[in-house]
């Protein structure tokens, strides 16, 4: 994995988990306004893939930078 795209993934990663937690904490606000309209029965979820997704893309650059070192 190039540095570039190593970059592009811890990047990412990060937004991911951060989003979750907005998701987590501002959800019920969100959910009220006009702008944001969803229900809770899609938005927690989509919240908690964030979450997956990130985690999962940020062990596969952890993996990839200490594998490479050995």
């Amino acid at each position: 994995m190039g540095k570039g795209v190593r970059w592009v993934a811890l990047v990412a990663s990060l937004i991911l988990i951060g989003n979750f937690w907005v998701l987590i904490a501002y959800g019920d606000t969100l959910q009220s306004t006009h702008l944001f309209i969803v229900r809770g029965t899609v938005f927690y979820p989509v919240a908690y893939l964030n979450l997956i997704v990130g985690v999962v893309l940020l062990v596969v650059v952890v993996w990839g930078r200490f594998s490479r070192k050995r």
